[in-house]
């Protein structure tokens, strides 16, 4: 069931926390009327400029700095835009190909964030980028473009550690029916002078929870939980809340993908199966201590910023996780 047209009080309150990321590749081409493809945590690859969703779970309007969580593989859908023709063949196993060749570039030039308040909008750039092997989960530091300075009032959607109960209803809140078309062309590689017409529409969603898999299932190894919401291209990277009387909206988990037939897409009779990833596992990845940072700056968890109060405390609490070192040198939460 779809929500935001009957409450524009909850699309107002949840818009200001939700951004769209826009890929470019190098030579900052964009079909005319681009519009974002299906979305499939196991095939990343995106038509058009328009990759996916993300929503900010910190931020600072002082600073100008926000902190967003999305789907890990929308940033690969952002690397699929920038590189379309990739240096090495899809049968390469994984560790002969260099990591500079998978991770999407934060280069200005070649990737945008587009915020939308509720009277004001703008470009942002993303300056840090952290994410693991262990989830399709990510995080990123954003900050408005320094040439073009706009109003930036963000609102935070603060982590919520605890996992739904199957039956339970949830709503899921993203960025649908994304479209991009080029009005100007940009005058060299540099792309000033590009004139791009966004359009995009929140979209507030509600089912119920079918399953919840704490340990993964199937293709999709971490902490999951399916409903019955289905979900269109450009969705992934934006989150689910369970809805209660009296208390703010924060993301328990985080779309991930969609396993069902399209018939869902149009048919409301016919339930739709995501797969949400728990925000929890969220925790364990890493940002710079202080923002702008250099490339190999100290950094910390969210769980141990959580714990300085450089974010907002998480709903439901941080005592019960702890924080472990993999041998691949990732991190993952653990309960106590």
């Amino acid at each position: 069931m779809e929500l935001a047209g009957v409450n524009p009080h909850l699309v107002d309150q949840v818009r200001p926390a939700l951004i769209t990321f826009i890929a470019f590749d190098k030579d900052k081409s964009i079909a005319s009327s681009t519009t974002v493809g299906a979305v499939s945590s196991s095939d990343p690859k995106l038509p058009g400029n328009i990759v996916g969703t993300g929503f900010i779970f910190g931020a600072s309007a002082e600073q100008g700095l926000g902190l967003v969580l999305t789907a890990k593989h929308v940033l690969e859908g952002v690397h699929t835009v920038q590189t379309p023709r990739q240096r090495h063949s899809p049968s390469t196993p994984s560790f002969f190909v260099p990591a500079k060749h998978t991770q999407p570039t934060l280069d200005p030039r070649r990737l945008k964030i587009i915020w939308m308040g509720a009277d004001a909008a703008g470009l942002m750039n993303a300056t840090w980028a952290s994410y693991n092997n262990s989830t399709d989960i990510a995080c990123c530091a954003i900050v408005p473009q320094e040439e073009d300075p706009h109003p930036f009032r963000p609102v935070n959607i603060p982590i919520d550690t605890g996992v739904p109960s199957v039956g339970e209803i949830v709503h899921l809140v993203s960025i649908d029916k994304m479209s991009a078309t080029e009005l100007l062309v940009p005058k060299d590689r540099s792309g000033i002078g590009q004139i791009l017409r966004i359009n995009r529409r929140v979209s507030i969603r509600r089912g119920t929870v079918t399953s919840v898999h704490p340990n993964g299932f199937g293709a999709y190894k971490w902490p999951c939980f399916t409903t019955t919401i289905p979900i269109t291209g450009g969705m992934s990277g934006g989150f689910v809340y369970v809805p209660r009387d009296g208390e703010a909206v924060s993301a328990c988990g985080i779309v991930c993908a969609d396993i069902e037939p399209h018939i869902t897409k149009t048919d409301q009779t016919v339930c739709g199966i995501s797969v949400i990833g728990c925000a929890w596992p969220a925790l364990a990845l890493r940002l710079p201590e202080r923002m702008p940072a250099p490339e190999n700056a100290p950094t910390l968890s969210l769980l141990e910023m959580a714990q300085l109060g450089r974010i907002p405390m998480p709903i439901g609490g941080i005592d019960q996780f702890r924080l472990e070192t993999l041998e691949n040198g990732d991190y993952r939460l653990n309960y106590r």
